[in-house]
């Protein structure tokens, strides 16, 4: 049995795989493990209230130097004691961690969860519907440098560190045995802290000085705005369409770095969990119009707190939320229907509480932070005598 575990991830605090990693951390210390962290970016801690933002690293020579470069992950996790695993989330700079790792102690007892398709592509975090993929090209459709030689280069590298693979989703484990076709890839659903009691929704609208009987939508992604694979840039013009539809709504989008109202839709940059919680609580329904997705955390906390969710069905999406039972999924990229399933939600209530109420209740039972840490226990445990994973 593993007995020590590093984790390691891309930034410090912001995004659903640190998010992960930190949660597995604390579960693992109070199992009686020896959990570690480490992270390659610094940027500012969202749970901190009045934090001012920090703005998005630019790519290239003005990005900050990365507080555990890859050289000393690598030591890091060879420091560890014996029998010891270095968990990998996400990070900056694959081929360039794996290379390290290759030519360290800490190339034995190797996971690396897929929070993302970054391991498996040239460069994007979803393929989407490009054309090349399982394999890239070069030039990149998307402009990114010398992809298949980079998509080459990591999977090679990932042969011979054999990691044991986790995917969150169906949907990107399947994309990953696409990609890797020698590799065996576990899916563990991602999980959450889930409340045993909840406030009532006017409880949570007195805090937060909302109407009794407003009728409020919610944005909430990594990003905000920024967030092109969370369809961020067009939040406006959804919001618009909604408001048309829904006169009188009031509008939240959360996760960006400005605090604004335009147009009815509020702004507000990271919140820490607790209110962003009450903020859910609060709402009628979560707009998430993503482009592509893994198993995104916001939908199992929107579950948790009895949000409906009117998304698209897409990526590992549908393996949250089932149309009609637990929220509403429009078609990928259909977003006159995800409109209209925003505009249902606020506009009945009775529908939008019986959605509501399942997720909570069928989602207690499948995205819990306890089943998760159980299901990477129970992969923890099968490492053979040579230190790596047993099938």
């Amino acid at each position: 049995m593993t007995q020590a575990i590093l984790h390691h991830a891309a930034l410090k605090h912001r995004g659903g795989a640190v998010r992960v990693a930190r949660l597995l951390q604390a579960a693992q210390l109070a199992a009686g493990l020896d959990a570690r962290f480490s992270y390659e970016l610094e940027e500012n801690d969202p749970e901190q209230l009045g934090a001012p933002a920090a703005p998005a690293p630019k790519p290239g020579p003005q990005t900050p130097p990365p507080a555990t470069p890859p050289a000393a992950v690598a030591h890091r996790a060879g420091q560890l004691p014996p029998g010891g695993a270095l968990h990998l989330h996400t990070s900056t700079d694959w081929p360039d961690l794996l290379e390290h790792l290759l030519d360290s102690d800490a190339s034995s007892g190797l996971i690396l969860t897929l929070h993302d398709a970054t391991p498996l592509t040239g460069g994007c975090a979803y393929p989407l519907d490009c054309p090349h993929f399982p394999a890239c090209a070069d030039p990149c459709p998307r402009g990114f440098p010398q992809a298949r030689l980079r998509q080459a280069h990591i999977s090679r590298l990932l042969n011979r560190l054999a990691p044991l693979l986790v995917s969150p989703s169906r949907w990107l484990a399947g994309l990953a045995r696409t990609a890797l076709p020698e590799f065996t890839v576990r899916v563990v659903p991602n999980g959450v802290p889930w409340p045993d009691s909840l406030p009532t929704r006017q409880q949570a609208r007195t805090e937060l000085c909302l109407a009794p009987g407003a009728k409020v939508a919610l944005f909430a992604a990594h990003g905000g705005a920024r967030a092109a694979y969370k369809s961020g840039p067009a939040w406006p013009d959804h919001w618009a369409r909604i408001q048309a539809a829904v006169p009188g709504c009031l509008g939240f989008a959360v996760g960006g770095d400005e605090a604004c109202t335009r147009d009815g839709l509020t702004t507000w940059p990271y919140l820490d969990r607790a209110r962003l919680g009450l903020l859910m609580r609060a709402a009628d329904c979560l707009v998430y119009p993503t482009l592509a997705d893994n198993h995104p955390l916001v939908l199992l906390e929107a579950a948790a707190l009895e949000l409906p969710v009117a998304s698209f069905d897409i990526g590992g999406v549908p393996e949250i939320v089932r149309h009609g039972e637990t929220g509403l999924l429009a078609p990928a990229g259909d977003v006159d229907a995800l409109i209209g399933h925003a505009a249902a939600l606020l506009t009945s209530s009775t529908l939008a509480r019986t959605l509501g109420r399942n997720a909570r209740d069928q989602g207690g039972k499948r995205f819990r932070l306890e089943r998760m840490a159980a299901d990477y226990a129970r992969l923890l445990g099968q490492r053979d005598a040579s230190g790596g994973w047993g099938t």
